[in-house]
């Protein structure tokens, strides 16, 4: 019984001798093996041929050992597909965020709970560096499966919120909290009363950041701001909750005391009424009323050429033309001015696609808003002169 299983026990015996001595030479030597990876991936390889060798000894036949074999292939395989599935899938979501650039090294972007700056993109993972400079790993299959929030490098609105009692007119705290706004540098500042609480109102002031690169620290200096204008306005900002043991006096506030404004002349009126250039809908959602409006427009501008050659069609068919001179004439008009229409279009549809454009935001919704309007209006005169033809044909 021995002596079938002899060269089968010599070999386990060889594979077990064999693997103690490359283990101790991969401890030992550092050339080859500085990454533990690499020392795991020579002993794992050097395991499966001694078993492959074991099976080749077995006393069995031989089609006994190609089906041991093929099972072994097959056991293999399916380790490798299950325990690589993850690594496939992140790869696979990696040349997805290189196809469809969602963000690019040094963007600011938000998945989940996590929020900082793009250190690193690889085809496995990509790399932030949080606002406590800690450097997260996140998998690049968590940011396509996962709603991914891009800062934009045109500009991103930021905002604050602070609550204040009713007693407190909201266009006087209005007023103060856009001159806080002003105070931060950003753009078409707005104020909002988002919720009517049972003791306070809660305002939220905000504008657009041009600048991103100080993001973090434009977010602190609005809160500061925020503080400084009601304070300096005699605004007093208190929880609607406020206790305190302590007996105080009915007229004692609670405001630190300024040295830039020691008395009530020295604190500066409040801005005039602000009236913003655009609505803050505008402000905000910029780009996806752009692209509405564009897709709008070429819809339009689609339209007014089928009634252009509607009318034309029908006109050639009339023997008499001279009936209609003045409404050719009106069709012509109107195909002139759609051709200047058009290349004002293209013109402000290329500057609205390019991120890095200056142009104000206010003015190429502006155009593009004109543009649509126009475009209709040559439209629904297009189709009144086509109705008119049609008419005196019937």
């Amino acid at each position: 019984m021995f002596g079938e299983y002899q060269l089968t026990t010599y070999t386990i015996i060889a594979l077990f001798v064999l693997l103690t001595v490359l283990s101790y030479i991969l401890r030992k030597t550092t050339i080859l093996t500085r990454d533990k990876m690499i020392k795991q991936i020579i002993l794992s390889v050097a395991t499966l041929l001694g078993i492959v060798l074991i099976l080749l000894t077995l006393p069995i036949t031989d089609n006994s050992k190609q089906t041991l074999l093929s099972f072994l292939g097959i056991l293999l395989g399916a380790t490798i597909a299950l325990s690589s599935t993850t690594f496939v899938a992140n790869g696979m979501s990696g040349m997805m965020l290189n196809l469809i650039k969602p963000f690019k090294t040094g963007d600011y972007i938000r998945i989940g709970d996590e929020f900082g700056k793009v250190s690193d993109i690889t085809i496995l993972h990509t790399q932030i560096q949080s606002i406590d400079r800690d450097l997260i790993n996140i998998p690049n299959l968590k940011l396509v499966s996962n709603p991914l929030v891009t800062i934009s490098t045109s500009g991103t609105i930021i905002s604050a919120t602070v609550s204040l009692g009713y007693d407190t007119p909201w266009k006087h705290i209005e007023k103060d909290l856009i001159r806080a706004a002003e105070r931060t540098d950003l753009e078409s500042p707005f104020v909002h009363v988002t919720e009517l609480n049972d003791h306070a109102v809660t305002y939220k002031v905000g504008g657009l950041l041009r600048d991103i690169s100080g993001l973090i620290t434009k977010r602190s200096d609005l809160n500061k701001a925020v503080i400084d204008a009601l304070h300096e306005d005699g605004i007093e900002i208190v929880s609607p909750t406020f206790m305190n043991q302590r007996v105080y006096e009915k007229n004692a506030v609670f405001i630190p005391s300024c040295p830039v404004c020691e008395t009530k002349e020295n604190i500066p009126a409040p801005s005039d009424e602000y009236v913003p250039k655009m609505s803050t809908e505008d402000i905000i959602f910029d780009k996806a009323i752009g692209a509405e409006l564009i897709k709008k427009i070429n819809m339009t501008m689609e339209r007014l050429e089928v009634k252009s050659a509607d009318f034309r069609s029908l006109f050639n068919t009339t023997t008499n033309t001279d009936m209609f001179t003045t409404e050719i004439e009106e069709v012509e008009l109107i195909e002139d001015q759609k051709v200047e229409l058009e290349s004002s279009f293209k013109t402000m549809k290329e500057t609205f696609e390019k991120e890095d454009d200056k142009t104000p935001d206010a003015i190429k919704l502006k155009t593009l808003q004109y543009v649509d309007s126009r475009s209709e209006e040559m439209e629904n005169e297009m189709e009144k002169l086509l109705e008119k033809l049609k008419g005196n044909i019937d």
